[in-house]
């Protein structure tokens, strides 16, 4: 049998994957506790953890707590601290819990001037518009992977599902460097 693990690049280490210059910065984020959360109770549910707001991929948020819109009545919570206990004061009667994901996900931050420029290159979504649109879904296909997107005051930070972490590293850093050289691909 063959061994097919030369095929696929070997993912980086996470904890120590950064890439930079003066106008891009890319980093891995390691993400605390990460919940698809949907049902009718989960407002009440995310008020409680102190989760105001759920965003979109416009929308900027620098919380530490934050949930994303990914679906018309579901979220992607990211989210510190006890939130099992506040999950199970609420019972599947307010809000359902599709499951953990907090392994199943790594963010990575983009940051610098040329950070919407590597964006552009990834995704025909329109970033730039300043159309309103609160029910829009964070969730978007980004260099041709599934990606949640959130807009944050220095950048953008990726969700990604962790199969497909190393692939969306390896094409970031790809174009990082072409847009570094001035070129486009």
């Amino acid at each position: 049998m063959f061994d097919r693990s030369a095929f696929w690049s070997p993912p980086p280490d996470w904890r120590r994957a950064r890439i930079g210059s003066d106008r891009l910065q890319l980093a891995a984020i390691g993400l605390p506790a990460v919940w698809r959360i949907s049902g009718v109770g989960r407002q009440s549910l995310l008020a409680e953890l102190a989760v105001h707001d759920v965003v979109g991929p416009r929308d900027s948020c620098d919380a530490e707590n934050y949930a994303l819109r990914i679906a018309p009545d579901s979220v992607l919570l990211v989210c510190e601290g006890p939130i099992a206990a506040v999950l199970k004061r609420h019972g599947d009667h307010e809000a359902v819990v599709t499951s953990d994901m907090s392994g199943g996900y790594l963010g990575i931050d983009l940051t610098g001037v040329a950070a919407l420029s590597l964006l552009q290159l990834a995704s025909e979504y329109p970033f730039t518009d300043a159309l309103d649109r609160p029910d829009e879904s964070a969730r978007m296909n980004f260099a041709g992977l599934p990606v949640i997107m959130m807009r944050r005051t220095d950048g953008w930070r990726l969700h990604v599902e962790r199969p497909w972490a190393a692939a969306l590293w390896r094409w970031l850093v790809e174009h990082i460097e072409c847009i570094e050289k001035g070129g486009r691909t």
